[in-house]
């Protein structure tokens, strides 16, 4: 018996919780990080008008600027830090969006595309509330760059409960939220220790000392997730 414990939301959620249903195993869905969606300001939406690159550090930073597509067309450059936060955007505003090829983080997308070189470039970098500033400190010191917040993260702790894991079962955790996971950590690492717990992340980001925990760890090879976490629960 295997007892999927998903801690967050992403594409294809519904979809896979229903064949694991169907499967006969049991699945979860208890999102440990709410997202609360900004209202952006008059000077942020004036940047991003006059703005010629355009970088999104996460998928709900892409969400958030659907409603305002007019301000976006195919004379800006759009980047991401990965293939899941590109494909929001392209999905959200409907442009061609880079992304790094071999390690989804924003060193990675800097190298990758030698954005260092950028000069007097009007830059905009769409992120969460306290995210990492890694691509601003960089790029602002031969461009002009704004961030801008489109969102904040709510960690409700509470919502996962010792008894959601399951003993003489295998539970596999599905975790796409690094401080979804984090918190899963800091507050049942007992318990995930004392049961047979496998951990299912996107990328190598997430791998930490926390997560030693884990009997076992499959980080993703590629966006097409959905086929390869179904093949990780069948084989278990």
């Amino acid at each position: 018996m295997i007892n999927v414990i998903c801690t967050s939301n992403f594409d294809d959620l519904n979809s896979i919780r229903e064949i694991v249903l169907k499967l006969g195993h049991e699945f979860k869905h208890k999102p440990i990080v709410d997202i609360e969606l900004l209202s952006l300001s008059t000077e942020s939406l004036n940047q991003i008008g006059e703005s010629n690159i355009c970088i999104f550090q996460s998928k709900n930073a892409a969400i958030q600027v659907k409603d305002h597509h007019n301000l976006f067309n195919k004379n800006k450059d759009y980047y991401a830090v990965g293939v899941f936060t590109a494909k929001s955007v392209e999905t959200s505003i409907k442009v061609s969006c880079k992304y790094p090829k071999k390690n989804y983080s924003s060193k990675d997308l800097i190298e990758e595309y030698e954005l260092k070189n950028m000069v007097d470039k009007k830059v905009v970098i769409f992120k969460g509330e306290g995210g990492l500033s890694t691509i601003k400190n960089e790029l602002q010191k031969k461009n002009i760059v704004n961030e801008i917040i489109t969102y904040k993260r709510i960690v409700n702790k509470n919502i996962i409960k010792s008894n959601d894991f399951k003993s003489g079962c295998t539970n596999i955790v599905i975790s796409m939220s690094k401080d979804a996971l984090n918190s899963l950590c800091d507050n049942h690492f007992e318990i995930i220790k004392t049961m047979d717990s496998i951990l299912i992340v996107p990328n190598d980001r997430f791998i930490n000392e926390k997560i030693k925990v884990f009997r076992k760890i499959y980080v993703l090879k590629s966006s097409q997730y959905k086929k390869e976490i179904l093949n990780i629960i069948k084989s278990t």
